[in-house]
């Protein structure tokens, strides 16, 4: 998922949704615009503190469903504010630097944990939903067609079997997650792909293996 279509996501389409699974390129492309968004308007009150309230419901919301693409509930997004919080707490009521230090690297390491790890059945569903809509291809519509003429259904388009992302024709790796396609031999003579070990081809009869 580009930067863009990161956006689109989280800040029309899912704005305010849980729902579903989010890809690691939609949760740190959207992670990266609030830094940048939040820092540039820092020194401006008003639209800062605006900005932050606006950015509060899709960055829980992306969070969510980034913990649901590994397979986690989405209130284990507190995990790393309980633990930040605790040492805090520890250092102002008992001094304790230690644990003040292990508490807040314990939240931020755990947030880094989530946000790096690979999904769950990539290109597949788990039990909170099908995979992360940037590489959902839609199926083909059947375009109605005059009373008499044949209906022409096309082709669904292929996707990659590990992350789920459409590829063109041709394509010999995934532009996305690098997977490398298995080519499939076709008849020399008129294209049609081999299946099996037939010493002919079926469509066309041409031969294949002396």
């Amino acid at each position: 998922m580009t930067f863009v279509e990161s956006l689109r996501h989280c800040l029309t389409i899912k704005y305010a949704s849980v729902q579903g699974r989010a890809s690691r390129s939609e949760y740190w492309w959207f992670m990266l615009f609030a830094v940048i968004a939040e820092t540039l308007l820092q020194g401006v009150s008003v639209l800062g503190t605006l900005l932050s309230l606006a950015l509060l419901p899709p960055h829980i919301c992306v969070t969510a469903r980034r913990l649901h693409d590994i397979g986690w509930s989405g209130w284990w997004q507190i995990t790393p504010l309980v633990l930040i919080v605790a040492g805090i707490a520890s250092f102002l009521f008992d001094g304790s630097g230690t644990l003040c230090a292990a508490g807040i690297l314990g939240g931020i390491g755990f947030g880094l944990y989530f946000g790096i790890r690979r999904g769950t059945a990539p290109g597949e569903a788990n039990p909170y939903g099908g995979a992360p809509d940037s590489f959902a291809v839609p199926p083909c519509p059947v375009k109605p067609t005059p009373m008499g003429e044949p209906t022409i259904e096309e082709e669904p388009a292929v996707v990659c079997p590990n992350c789920g992302k459409a590829f063109a024709e041709g394509d010999r790796f995934c532009g996305q997650c690098g997977h490398a396609f298995p080519t499939v031999p076709k008849c020399p003579s008129c294209g049609k792909e081999l299946t099996g070990d037939d010493p002919f081809c079926t469509n066309c009869g041409a031969k294949l293996k002396d």
